[in-house]
């Protein structure tokens, strides 16, 4: 595979060619992940994607956030998020959370007021979303199917509302001691995570950016149950895929999430690759479609 990559004849370009040998590496990752999950499944939890630590990346985050905002239309903030595995990684300068927020509430701020969140376990007011980060263990009444069943009558019975949360893709309990949201274009370092909430055309486009090099199919993870942190974090960070969310009752409830949009959740490791095609070709894209 890498010697058909380095032979390839639309390789006119040294950043042409860093960018295919970045997605060599992207593959390779996730072929170890694919096995790792399979595994794992057995267990009811899912290893971690590894994102490639040799990355070539030439667009600063600023660059990146202007991106997605001039070519989806996006009048609110990106957002980034980094999920932090130990207290060596949190940078100093970064203050705490002053009370507890959702987690839904931790994406809203930065998206809609520029808000930027750190939020250890103690922070985090909704216990089902910080379970779905890694920060504690997945509480007994959504692992039952009680929640669903018994509260928010999601399921008809316990045993399904159970398989709801058993097929969640959730990362390991205590692999995150800590979560940061800000806007992507103030984060203080890169994010794993980029997610923005838009219409269904702008989650097209990104499905559109995605095929652009390499084609396929793209498959969405959802259940219309926690939307924020699951869907659009966890999903896109475990899998090392774009995931696309209908919301959830929480995240309206919570955080005041709209009725007619979608949460996006992009893999910080696609999100150069993305930006490039969409600063090229959204404009013709557009044109295509309004003539």
């Amino acid at each position: 595979m890498l010697q058909a990559i380095l032979s390839h004849s639309i390789l006119r370009s040294p950043r042409q060619l860093k960018y295919r040998l970045s997605f060599f590496l992207y593959q390779f990752l996730q072929d170890i992940h694919i096995t790792s999950s399979a595994l794992a499944a057995e267990r009811k939890w899912e290893m971690p994607f590894l994102p490639p630590t040799m990355r070539c990346i030439e667009m600063n985050l600023e660059e990146m956030s202007d991106i997605l905002k001039s070519s989806l239309a996006i009048r609110d903030n990106i957002v980034g998020v980094r999920l932090f595995k130990s207290e060596a990684e949190i940078p100093k300068d970064i203050e705490s959370a002053e009370k507890p927020i959702h987690y839904c509430g931790m994406i809203q701020g930065a998206r809609l007021e520029g808000k930027s969140f750190l939020a250890r376990a103690e922070f985090h007011g909704c216990k089902g979303g910080a379970s779905g980060l890694g920060i504690v263990q997945c509480p007994e009444n959504i692992a039952s199917g009680s929640l669903y069943f018994d509260k928010l009558h999601k399921c008809e019975t316990k045993d399904v509302g159970s398989s709801i949360a058993a097929n969640m893709p959730r990362l390991l309990p205590g692999s995150t001691i800590a979560t940061y949201v800000a806007p992507l274009d103030k984060m203080a370092m890169n994010p794993d995570v980029v997610i923005f909430v838009g219409n269904p055309l702008s989650a097209r486009r990104i499905v559109q950016a995605v095929m652009f090099k390499d084609g396929g199919r793209a498959t969405f993870n959802t259940a219309g149950i926690q939307s924020f942190c699951v869907d659009a974090t966890a999903s896109p960070y475990l899998k090392g895929e774009v995931n696309v969310s209908f919301g959830c009752d929480g995240s309206a409830k919570n955080s005041g999430l709209e009725d007619e949009v979608v949460v996006v959740g992009i893999p910080f490791a696609m999100m150069e690759n993305i930006c490039t095609v969409l600063e090229t070709h959204y404009q013709g894209w557009d044109k295509f479609m309004r003539s």
